[in-house]
C-alpha cells in the first residue's frame, strides 16, 4: 500500500511499524483476501501483537473471533459452512 515511491519509508499514519513488519504490509493482506471488518481486525490485532500491544492485542483479536462465532449465521449465512474450500 505504499505509493510514495521508496518502499523502505515509514510514517506513523500510514505505514506504522507494528504493521509492517515482515514481507507483506497488514492493509495489503486484508485487502487482497478481500476479509471483512471483523475477519480484518483479528487479522490485525494476530499479526502486531508481537510489536505492540502484546496479550492485550490477542484478547482483541479472541474478542472479534468471538463475535464472529455468535453471530456466524447472520454474518455469513446458515449454509455459509457448505461453501468452504477444503483444499488442501
Amino acid at each position: 500500500m505504499n505509493d510514495s515511491g521508496n518502499g523502505d519509508e515509514r510514517d506513523p499514519v500510514t505505514r506504522p511499524d507494528h504493521y509492517t513488519q515482515g514481507s507483506i504490509e497488514v492493509l495489503d493482506a486484508i485487502l487482497g483476501l478481500e476479509l471483512d471488518y471483523l475477519s480484518g481486525n483479528v487479522l490485525k490485532y494476530i499479526a502486531r501483537f508481537r510489536f505492540k500491544n502484546g496479550r492485550d492485542d490477542l484478547a482483541k483479536a479472541r474478542q472479534y473471533i468471538t463475535l464472529m462465532l455468535e453471530n456466524y449465521d447472520k454474518l455469513y449465512g446458515k449454509d455459509a459452512d457448505d461453501n468452504v474450500r477444503h483444499d488442501s
